[in-house]
Formats: structure tokens, C-alpha cells, sequence
């Protein structure tokens, strides 16, 4: 169910911006960050782009829920994405 809001937010963000948002910030941490990308609506760990397992999503799933509870991903959303730094590029 969030993954879907989430997605329909990204849309939603697109028409309001002007501008094509692949992928959202669901947690962000000193060196990596976890992203939903919009096009196949897979978590995925940056850097690198690789989808994490069921396992490493439970472990951090917690975390996740209490940013998008919170509104912290949506504050992610709002923010320009040059202002986030992928941790080793």
C-alpha cells in the first residue's frame, strides 16, 4: 500500500515540478541510501542500484515506515535531488 502511494506521489510531483522523478528517498544514511524506484517499484540501495532482498527490506522496515509516517519522504520528495549526496559518486 505505501509503495503504491508513494508512486502516485512521485507522478503527482512530476506534473507539479516539471521534471521526471525516477527515484525517491526512503532512508538515508552516512553511507548509502535507500531509494523506491518509480519505474519498476523495487527498493534499491545506492550506490550501485542494487534491489535489496526480502530480508534486507525487513530489516529496514521499520525504519522506512517511520519516514514515511512521519513525512520525512515526503520532505525527501520536495527537496531538490542535487541537494542529496549518493554516497561514493
Amino acid at each position: 500500500m505505501h509503495i503504491s502511494m508513494l508512486r502516485a506521489k512521485m507522478a503527482y510531483a512530476e506534473e507539479l515540478y516539471g521534471f521526471r522523478i525516477n527515484y525517491l528517498p526512503l532512508l538515508i544514511r552516512e553511507d548509502e541510501i535507500i531509494i523506491l524506484d518509480r519505474r519498476d517499484g523495487r527498493i534499491r540501495r545506492l550506490p550501485g542500484r542494487k534491489e535489496l532482498t526480502e530480508d534486507e527490506i525487513r530489516e529496514m522496515e521499520d525504519e522506512i515506515l517511520k519516514n514515511i509516517e512521519s513525512g520525512e519522504v515526503e520532505r525527501y520528495l520536495t527537496m531538490n535531488m542535487g541537494c542529496v549526496r549518493i554516497p561514493g559518486e
